[in-house]
Formats: structure tokens, sequence, C-alpha cells
């Protein structure tokens, strides 16, 4: 499904279902999982088997961003919170100063609008460099996937037809790209391991145990 396609069911069918579920008990919420990767590793067919075979809902980052950057779009996101999470909405936000430019700080805080209203309703995956930064610790599974320089490199080359020394350059370039990211605005390094509750090597773990492990470590969080 391409963006346009997700995003005309989203304003059909999740939207109205938010909006729904405050209805219901917090109890039947579902999971969210946070997923960063580094590139090359696969992680992108993982994850749909994930979300296939848990029954949740996968966004991207294109999505999120999407979303987000949309203001009427990002406005019914958020008042489909029921007051509970609209108040530790509101909490989680103020944790945060707004030190950086002031174009980029609404645009943060948006962000962290829709992924925490995400999270508040469950059932989904998010795939992104940043999801996992942008909810407090209790909201989510942080799940990190790696796997050998040599086997990225590979991967790489054969998805976007690239040389070696192409690939190679690539993946050092959107990693820096993330380490950057994520050291600016969450003054952090997005390679410590304790940012995540589990980080497996796709190269040695086959995708069927990955999906095995996030069902174990999910009954472990309930």
């Amino acid at each position: 499904m391409d963006s346009l396609d997700f995003m005309e069911g989203f304003l059909k069918d999740q939207i109205p279902a938010w909006r729904l579920q405050k209805e219901h008990p917090k109890s039947l919420v579902g999971p969210v999982i946070t997923v960063s990767r580094q590139t090359g590793c696969g992680a992108e067919a993982i994850v749909q088997r994930i979300a296939k075979e848990l029954g949740l809902t996968l966004y991207n980052w294109e999505i999120v961003e999407q979303i987000a950057k949309d203001a009427h779009v990002s406005e019914q996101v958020v008042s489909t919170l029921d007051e509970k999470d609209q108040s530790a909405l509101n909490d989680w936000l103020t944790s945060f100063e707004g030190n950086q430019g002031l174009s980029s700080y609404r645009y943060w805080e948006c962000l962290r609008k829709v992924v925490f209203t995400i999270a508040a309703h469950g059932n989904a995956v998010i795939l992104g460099r940043a999801g996992n930064f942008l909810l407090p610790p209790g909201k989510k599974l942080g799940l990190c996937l790696v796997a050998p320089l040599d086997v990225r490199v590979k991967n790489v080359i054969e998805k976007l037809g690239l040389s070696e020394k192409q690939a190679q350059e690539h993946i050092a370039k959107t990693e820096w790209e993330h380490r950057l990211l994520v050291r600016k605005y969450f003054l952090t390094d997005i390679g410590d391991a304790t940012h995540y509750h589990i980080t497996i090597n796709t190269d040695v773990v086959k995708p069927e145990t990955i999906v095995e492990i996030v069902k174990v470590m999910l009954k472990s969080l309930n």
C-alpha cells in the first residue's frame, strides 16, 4: 500500500475507529512496537511479518511524517484521545524544552503528538529512526534490528542496484544522518543498546524466530 492509499484509509477508517475506542476500557489497547534498524539489515520485511502475524497496523516513518505535517489531519488524530491520555500527552510534552529553532520545535512537537496518539490507541508497529525516542519508556516495546556491515552492503546492492562502493557510501551517509538527528534532538546515542528492550542480529536470527521473540517480550511486559 502506498502512502496515498494509506492516508485515505487512515482518514476513512482509523480515525473514526479511534474515536469509538474512547468508549472502551483501556485494557483492550493492544501493543505498540517501535523498530529502529541499521540500513540494509532487512528490517522492512521482518516488520511487515510482525505486523501481519500480530494483527497490528504498520506505520513507517514517511507515513508518520505525512500525518504530522498535515495540520488538519494531525488535529483530528490528537482529538481522538480521551481526557486521561490528553493529560498524559501534555505532561510528556512539557518535559521537552523548545531549545531548537521555533519551526523545528513545532515540527518535533507535532511528531510527538502524532506518535503518542498512535501509541495511546495501540495495535501499532512504528518503523523509523526516531519513533523509539518520541515515546515515553513505558509506552512501547523498543526493538532494534542490526546486521554485519558486509551483509548490509550486499542487501543494499541487491535492493538499490548500486556498486559496492556506492552501497557503502549510502549506508554510511544514512546512518550518520540518523546518529546526528538523535544526538541533536534527543541528546543521546542511537547505538546505545540500553535505549531498546532488545537488539537482534537479523543475519543469525530467522524472521520467524524474531516474531516469536517479540511475542514473548510483549507477554513479559503485560
